[in-house]
Formats: C-alpha cells, sequence, structure tokens
C-alpha cells in the first residue's frame, strides 16, 4: 500500500505504507505491542504494522573508463558488482542487487551527480566533460535524468585551480572536479524520483566522440536521496 509523500522541513514527514489512522482507533496505553518479527508492532484496527525510518543517504556505484573510449562506446552504472571479475567494494558502489534496491528499502531521489575520481588530471575531467553524455531511466527505460557530463555537477570530492611546478617536464599539483564541493552549490531537483524496491533503475554514460585519456578514469554516479529502510 503506498501512502501520500509529504514534505516538510526537507524530508518526508510520513512514510509510505503507512494507512490513515481509523476512526476510533487511537492508541491507548499498552495498546501497541512488538510484533512477531523485528521492526514490526501490533496496532489495535491496523493489526501488524512494520517500523520503518528515513534519513538522508547517497547511492553510488562507479566504473572505470578506458584510457581509449571509442565513438558511441557506453557505460552503464548500478548494474555491475564487479570490475574485471573482482567484486566492487562499498569505496566503489553501495549496491547489493543489480538495478534493484534491496527488498525494504525505497529512496526519494532528489539529487544526480557524476563525480571523477580524486586523481584525475585536469586534461582527462575537460575530455570527459566535452564528451560524455549521461541518462538515468528507471523501470521500462523511462527518462528521469539526462544531460552533458557537465550538466551533472558533484558537490563531492577534491576541487582546485590548476598549477604546475617549473621542473624541466611540469607536474600537476593542483586538481579539480566536475563541480564544487558544496552542497549548497548543487541544488535538490525540482520533481524528486521515487524508487521503490520493486523498481529497477540504471545509469548509461555514452560517448558521441572518441576521447583519450592519460590513464583509465574512474567515475562515479552518487544519487543523493532520502532513504527509508525497516527499523531492526
Amino acid at each position: 500500500m503506498k501512502g501520500d509523500f509529504i514534505m516538510g522541513a526537507g524530508y518526508p514527514q510520513y512514510g509510505f505504507g503507512q494507512p490513515p489512522m481509523p476512526p476510533g482507533a487511537a492508541l491507548q496505553p499498552g495498546a501497541v505491542v512488538p510484533g512477531q518479527e523485528r521492526g514490526t508492532i501490533f496496532i489495535p484496527g491496523l493489526g501488524m504494522q512494520e517500523i520503518t525510518d528515513w534519513r538522508d543517504a547517497l547511492i553510488y556505484d562507479m566504473e572505470v573508463l578506458p584510457i581509449a573510449i571509442a565513438t558511441g562506446q557506453q557505460f552503464f552504472y548500478f548494474r555491475n558488482l564487479a570490475i574485471a571479475g573482482v567484486p566492487k567494494t562499498l569505496l566503489e558502489t553501495n549496491i547489493v542487487t543489480p538495478s534493484q534496491l534491496p527488498s525494504d528499502h525505497r529512496a526519494i531521489v532528489y539529487g544526480v551527480h557524476i563525480m571523477c575520481g580524486l586523481d584525475t588530471v585536469h586534461d582527462d575531467v575537460k575530455a570527459l566533460m566535452a564528451n560524455g553524455y549521461f541518462e538515468f531511466v528507471t523501470g521500462n527505460r523511462k527518462l528521469e535524468v539526462n544531460g552533458p557530463f557537465w550538466a551533472l555537477p558533484s558537490p563531492f570530492g577534491l576541487n582546485g585551480y590548476v598549477s604546475q611546478d617549473g621542473l624541466a617536464v611540469p607536474r600537476e599539483l593542483s586538481t579539480i572536479n566536475n563541480g564544487i564541493p558544496s552542497m549548497a552549490a548543487a541544488g535538490k531537483m525540482a520533481i524528486p524520483i521515487d524508487i521503490n524496491n520493486e523498481l529497477t533503475f540504471q545509469g548509461t554514460m555514452t560517448f558521441f566522440n572518441a576521447v583519450v585519456l592519460t590513464v583509465p578514469v574512474n567515475i562515479y554516479i552518487v544519487l543523493r536521496c532520502y532513504l527509508q529502510t525497516r527499523v531492526m
């Protein structure tokens, strides 16, 4: 059962799946008792109910872009749990089921961001921003967010002016990223994306032009969201 989603003070005030209290079912001392399963309670007139909670959270995934990216080459996010056969760790993703949330989760996504790995050099960031295109879809290919690489800036990571030392072969001394590390610099979406545990989702990064990078580059897709989970 899906309830109304009400925003207040910047976060959900009333969870999904919680029907309104029926007339005459006002709680009495001792009326609410623990359910037979953890994270549930029994309410007279409503029966067994799950206890859920909301928190501000991130859902993220990383893919490694090769040095040579071909024209039309695509990279898929949130569906691969390994890189070159090696399982991803929490440094690369917090997805446990390809393209889906766990069975007791629900996410209200209010930001989609592209973040470069912290060791990405200036020229590679520029090449990726100039040639990359990203789209985020849910369910049966419903387009939720799309745009060039530069249109989805990240409020995370390092940022700064690029400078070089005075050696014969100059070395880069500082770094840049796709955006500024500030939550205020990346506003919330006017219309959030509602993802329940039955809805699939995927990100696709496409390069319409060939790109040659200095080294393989780690690129993250980060979803900022309100996450509903079952209280255990």
